[in-house]
């Protein structure tokens, strides 16, 4: 399934939009306690399988950081754009702490 332009069945995510490091007029739509540093194309994807989101990975970058960033992560909407980033910032955490649990 490939994602159409103005397909309201899903939305896309970047990763500016999870980075802690990214100012709101720099990106980020998440509130800073949500918001992870760095946040990887892999971790948005494994955490939106998690959810049961649909995830597919798209090569395209952000229209406005061209340079920046090569991908992003369209996932089946659910809920509001918000909520649905809010999600998956909070699995990246939770999958970023079991990892430094580990070790």
């Amino acid at each position: 399934m490939k994602t159409i332009i103005g397909d309201r069945s899903r939305i896309l995510i970047y990763p500016c939009y999870l980075d802690i490091n990214k100012s709101e007029s720099l990106g980020r739509k998440v509130p800073k306690k949500y918001a992870v540093p760095s946040p990887k194309i892999e971790e948005i994807f494994r955490a939106a399988q998690q959810l049961n989101l649909d995830p597919m990975i798209e090569e395209k970058p952000h229209s406005s950081w061209w340079w920046e960033e090569a991908s992003r992560v369209s996932v089946r909407k659910v809920a509001s754009k918000r909520s649905i980033l809010i999600m998956i910032a909070r699995k990246i955490m939770e999958e970023r702490r079991i990892k430094v649990g580990e070790k």
